[in-house]
């Protein structure tokens, strides 16, 4: 199952997800000051529900407009979390569905 997160910014504060329109998982969210983010929800959104292999992609949709600063921090964030998404992904993949 591959699923497909978007990363964005607004007042402050960059935040994750789901891209399809049934999305009832809301929003993660990073505070732009503190930079941390909530792990329960993050195992919540992105693996709590996971009953096959599954890859997540996280696509970074901060407009063009937006301060460079902001967007460069939000890149950041983007290449972090998916970083951290592609290991547990292939943790959970070799532990619970290999076959």
């Amino acid at each position: 199952m591959k699923k497909t997160y978007n990363l964005d910014y607004e007042e402050g504060q960059y935040y994750i997800e789901y891209s399809m329109p049934e999305n009832e998982e809301g929003k993660l969210i990073i505070d732009e000051k503190k930079m941390e983010l909530d792990s329960v929800k993050f195992y919540k959104m992105f693996f709590e529900k996971t009953k096959e292999n599954i890859e997540i992609v996280l696509l970074n949709k901060i407009d063009e407009n937006v301060n460079e600063q902001v967007r460069k921090k939000g890149a950041r964030v983007c290449e972090t979390i998916q970083s951290l998404c592609n290991d547990i992904c292939k943790e959970i993949n070799k532990k619970c569905f290999n076959d």
